[in-house]
């Protein structure tokens, strides 16, 4: 039997050429009842694009007819095989306000928590469709809890939830990668503490210990003690946790780090930091030897920096306003009598000096 391309071509062009005059002709001028029923015939041949455009062609005249609701299913379901998910879940959610007695209620739901299922993106985008799909999907559950679907959507929500737990670690390991390391910190721990079930926990409580050292191992030197020591915290709180982590060796070095900065500088009284090496000497005892030769004994570097800083506090008062001095008091004015005393006595002594 020889086989001949073109004419099987030609014929094929033939048939799809009285295919679309046909429907366009029960487009333009078929009745209600044709288009109906031409319009579920195209369904379920698989022409969707064909059986939406007749379906909403006859939805507002069928719209307070018995067929209402299976027009108003049709053309969602139509939206939902094409691909037009976005479309079709707001659809369907319209369908299960207005039809709350349909036959299609169920399925109507099913295809509404899908629609949102097929919407929801890689965790590196935003989750909004996610929590979305999850939601459908638990309400559908909790309607109807022995549906055949069951099984398939309690799947679906374990990899929607899947999606969240990876979309909390990426966005907290993205502060660990630019280097912000606090606010890594801050970013992982929220991530614990919002999916503690999550399968990326081993690896966020280790970021933990290594952001806390590279915090600490960068910052200025007032404040690196405290936060090594917040690196041992995070180290033994992982480790209590995972002891066999595949982690624990880099997490044991960071360990190290911490403890010999630790030992190498101890906190002196007034806070600051002080190296093991470094000679602190007790003050002299307080003897009165200052009077006599004007010197003091020598004193250790810690007591020299106390008196500076409290040298600088003291030339930062206001010093104290001056007493206003008292006026002085007018001298009593000597009475005549002493003056003719004096003169008596300086003639008496001329006199004298004469002689």
């Amino acid at each position: 039997m020889k086989f001949y391309p073109a004419k099987i071509f030609i014929a094929l062009m033939l048939l799809t050429t009285v295919s679309c005059s046909e429907y366009n002709k029960l487009l333009k001028s078929g009745s209600n009842k044709q288009k109906y029923d031409k319009a579920l015939e195209y369904f379920n041949a698989g022409k969707y694009s064909r059986s939406l455009t007749l379906f909403k062609d006859i939805e507002h005249i069928f719209s307070q007819s018995d067929q209402a609701d299976t027009v108003a299913f049709y053309t969602s379901l139509c939206s939902y095989k094409m691909g037009d998910f976005e479309t079709s879940s707001q659809q369907f959610d319209e369908f299960r306000r207005r039809f709350g007695r349909s036959p299609f209620l169920e399925e109507s739901e099913y295809y509404f928590a899908k629609g949102f299922y097929y919407l929801s993106p890689k965790p590196e985008n935003d989750q909004s469709f996610t929590f979305q799909a999850m939601q459908a999907i638990s309400e559908y559950l909790d309607r109807y809890p022995k549906s055949k679907k069951r099984d398939e959507l309690l799947e679906n929500m374990i990899e929607l939830r899947q999606k969240l737990y990876d979309k909390a670690f990426l966005n907290a390991k993205l502060y660990y990668d630019v280097g912000y390391y606090n606010s890594a910190v801050t970013a992982l721990r929220n991530a614990i503490l919002k999916y503690p079930e999550s399968n990326h926990r081993e690896e966020l409580a280790y970021l933990i210990v290594s952001a806390q050292c590279l915090y600490a191992r960068n910052s200025v030197p007032a404040l690196q003690r405290q936060r090594y020591l917040d690196t041992q915290n995070a180290y033994y709180s992982f480790i209590d946790e995972y002891p066999e982590s595949e982690y624990r060796k880099e997490a044991d070095k960071m360990q190290d780090e911490a403890k010999k900065f630790l030992e190498k500088y101890k906190e002196k009284p007034d806070g600051t930091e002080t190296e093991d090496n470094e000679e602190v000497t007790e003050s002299a005892p307080s003897l009165d030897f200052s009077d006599q030769t004007g010197t003091t004994a020598k004193r250790g570097k810690a007591e020299r920096k106390e008196k500076k800083e409290a040298k600088a506090a003291a030339e930062k008062e206001p010093k104290p306003a001056k007493e206003p001095k008292p006026a002085r008091e007018p001298k009593p004015k000597k009475e005549k009598s002493e003056k003719s005393n004096k003169s008596d006595n300086s003639e008496t002594s001329n006199g004298t000096e004469e002689k």
